[in-house]
């Protein structure tokens, strides 16, 4: 069903969003802990693998990006081809008013979280991420409005 998956686009990019920006977290100081080990900063071969693992882990701020596009194609997409009555229209309305409601919640725990002084200055390598959690509820409304008109403004079929 369509209109659950509103609610299930804010808690996988929410989920998403977590998970990466711990690990990046972990990642960075468990590099930083083993460069400063002598004998593994003799080798610059080591070395360069170490910051490599810093790179990549650099890179995750695009692949919730990539989530969040994936999940808004998917919502069009299935919006599409499921058959909706204009009278369900209402029960769509308030799947997305349950689903910015519980965005918001999950944008201020985000807030919290990332602005946790045990994080540092983690939050700089997620700015994409940042902004779609910082503002979930608004593309969570956003999101949900898009589905809406797909899925009830597309042209009724003749043959039942």
């Amino acid at each position: 069903m369509a209109a659950r998956d509103v609610i299930m686009i804010a808690i996988l990019l929410f989920g998403f969003g977590m998970a990466f920006f711990v690990t990046h977290l972990v990642f960075n100081t468990m590099t930083n802990a083993m460069l400063n080990i002598t004998e593994i900063n003799a080798s610059n071969a080591t070395v360069s693998v170490f910051e490599g693992v810093k790179n990549t882990t650099e890179r995750l701020d695009y692949v919730v990006f990539g989530v969040f596009i994936a999940l808004i194609l998917g919502l069009i997409i299935t919006g599409w081809f499921i058959g909706g009555h204009p009278i369900f229209m209402f029960i769509y309305f308030v799947f997305i008013v349950m689903g910015v409601i519980i965005s918001s919640i999950m944008s201020n725990v985000w807030e919290t979280i990332s602005q946790s002084s045990v994080f540092g200055l983690t939050i700089t390598s997620f700015p994409i991420t940042n902004n779609i959690l910082l503002n979930l509820p608004i593309y969570i409304a956003i999101i949900g409005f898009i589905g809406i008109v797909i899925m009830f403004a597309k042209p009724l079929s003749e043959s039942y």
